[in-house]
């Protein structure tokens, strides 16, 4: 399942088309030491490719935007699936 999601960061809306390739590929790149590459790249993929040097510039400039960009990406992109434990 692919579907647009736009953000509004700053004053600037941003598209993101993730795929499930795309959340199997940032999962597959998380180590121990490193969370935030992974989730800047994931970001840089699925933006819309006129909008990357923007994102980028506002990714590598505003302290801790990377993880709130991508949690809330992250979350829309599951079309609101949730996952509940049943004992």
């Amino acid at each position: 399942m692919t579907k647009k999601i736009v953000l509004t960061i700053g004053e600037t809306e941003f598209t993101f088309t993730p795929t499930v390739a795309d959340h199997n590929n940032y999962t597959n790149a998380l180590m121990p030491d490193d969370k935030i590459a992974p989730a800047h790249q994931f970001l840089t993929r699925t933006v819309e490719p006129e909008q990357k040097a923007d994102l980028i510039e506002l990714l590598d400039t505003v302290p801790g935007l990377v993880m709130d960009v991508f949690m809330e990406v992250n979350k829309a992109s599951k079309g609101g699936v949730k996952v509940t434990l049943k004992n």
